[in-house]
């Protein structure tokens, strides 16, 4: 008799609190109806990484006194689009990109006036990441599925990406996106959906609140959250030893004084430890001014000094457009190292001159008429000066004995655009009028 009240008392024990989890997750899903939107994005000339055409992902809404949103920088694009921002059961309307990050895949942008009455602002976790095992929610639109929930746990954290990125076995799919990744205990916001590997329904990514937010208070004070701008690339790290060792300092010691083989191991004045390139731009965000790195040297800790310029963001960007070509600054950050143009083709539409004579996308540009083009500046006056036709100099990394391919291609110049941010303006080719689109 003694057993079985006591089995009873247990099984009572697990119904209570698998009934608790249960009324925490719906009550999690409910709250995100309200800050959640639909985001859409049309992109007509995509940048390097970018892909002509419209499409849909999430956002939530950080900031209801300002109307900002957080969402994936790939949601919104950094190349030149057109966002679009639905509330649930409302009609798609312009937003404003107020900030796209050049490291992290995040931004912020703004919402009409007109709906900000409509929505509530998302609670958001900015001090701690969640451990291995946390029960999380994603919340989004995923397959054109509007306000979807789905569960999971935080698997990990991993920065053999190109950025460190929280791991979720919870579903994100297309139009996931950008959502909010939630924490089923305590119905506060821990990431953003970012992505997942394909074939793979259980390995999923989100991006960390607290990096999020420094970003987000940055912003919020007037202040440019930009990471830095070094001229420093790393030794790829054993993910299981990670480090973060300076492989090449193309900036020279002149510019920040960082040599081959120094370990970063953290900034002066900022707790934790330095351990991927996600966090050290996290450490120096604000900070740009002047800091202190704390570097091991041949087995010595030192303090190495030093400013540095912040990144352009994607709204900063310039891009020229002619001949249905898109030619902007070249992305690669070892681009000194193999010798290549600091203008480069970003993108051909298809049915164009540029896409007539073969050019394609990754293509240096080398000069135009002979005459050298190293900036956006430089290109639109070679350009604007040409005529009719100008002759191209560019070079193609082949692959083969040879690394690059040399080519020389005459195109039919009829308008030469300038792209930057939302922004287009128009020159017609040989003349100096000038009109904005």
């Amino acid at each position: 008799m003694k057993k079985t009240t006591i089995a009873a008392l247990i099984l009572t024990a697990i119904s209570s609190v698998a009934g608790a989890q249960a009324d925490n997750s719906e009550a999690a899903f409910k709250a995100a109806l309200g800050y959640t939107v639909q985001i859409r994005t049309a992109v007509t000339t995509p940048l390097e990484g970018d892909t002509k055409g419209t499409s849909r992902g999430a956002g939530f809404v950080v900031d209801l006194e300002r109307g900002w949103i957080m969402t994936n920088a790939h949601v919104v694009s950094r190349s030149p689009s057109r966002v679009e921002v639905a509330l649930r059961n409302g009609e798609y309307v312009e937003a404003e990109k107020i900030y796209v990050d050049p490291h992290l895949d995040l931004a912020i942008i703004k919402l009409p006036q007109s709906l900000h009455a409509g929505v509530t602002q998302a609670p958001i976790e900015c001090r701690d990441t969640p451990a291995v095992g946390h029960t999380v929610g994603a919340f989004g639109h995923p397959w054109n599925l509007s306000y979807t929930g789905t569960r999971g746990i935080i698997s990990g954290v991993t920065s053999r990406t190109s950025i460190e990125l929280m791991q979720t076995d919870a579903p994100i799919n297309g139009g996931n996106s950008g959502g909010p990744l939630i924490s089923l205990a305590t119905q506060r916001i821990v990431g953003i959906n970012t992505a997942g590997i394909q074939g793979s329904q259980n390995t999923n990514f989100a991006v960390a609140m607290p990096y999020a937010c420094r970003v987000l208070d940055l912003l919020r004070a007037g202040a440019d959250p930009s990471p830095p701008l070094l001229p420093v690339v790393y030794f790829n790290e054993r993910e299981d030893a990670p480090q973060l060792k300076v492989a090449r300092n193309y900036g020279g010691t002149d510019a920040i004084g960082l040599q081959p083989g120094d370990v970063i191991e953290g900034v002066t004045g900022v707790t934790g430890a330095i351990r991927n390139e996600t966090q050290l731009y996290h450490a120096l965000r604000g900070r740009l001014d002047s800091f202190e790195l704390n570097v091991l040297r041949n087995g010595v800790r030192i303090t190495v000094r030093g400013t540095a310029h912040a990144q352009q963001t994607a709204l900063d960007t310039q891009g020229v457009v002619t001949a249905g070509i898109l030619f902007a600054p070249t992305p690669l950050r070892d681009a000194a190292e193999v010798k290549v143009g600091a203008m480069m083709v970003h993108f051909v539409d298809r049915g164009s001159d540029g896409d007539a004579k073969e050019l394609r996308r990754g293509d240096f540009l080398e000069a135009v008429n002979g005459r050298s083009v190293s900036n956006v500046n430089e290109l639109r006056e070679a350009l604007s000066q040409a005529g009719a036709t100008a002759t191209l100099t560019l070079k193609r990394y082949s692959g083969g004995q040879r690394v690059f391919t040399y080519l020389e291609r005459q195109i039919r110049l009829d308008r030469v655009e300038t792209v930057a941010g939302r922004a287009t303006q128009g020159v017609a080719a040989g003349t100096n009028a000038s009109r904005i689109n």
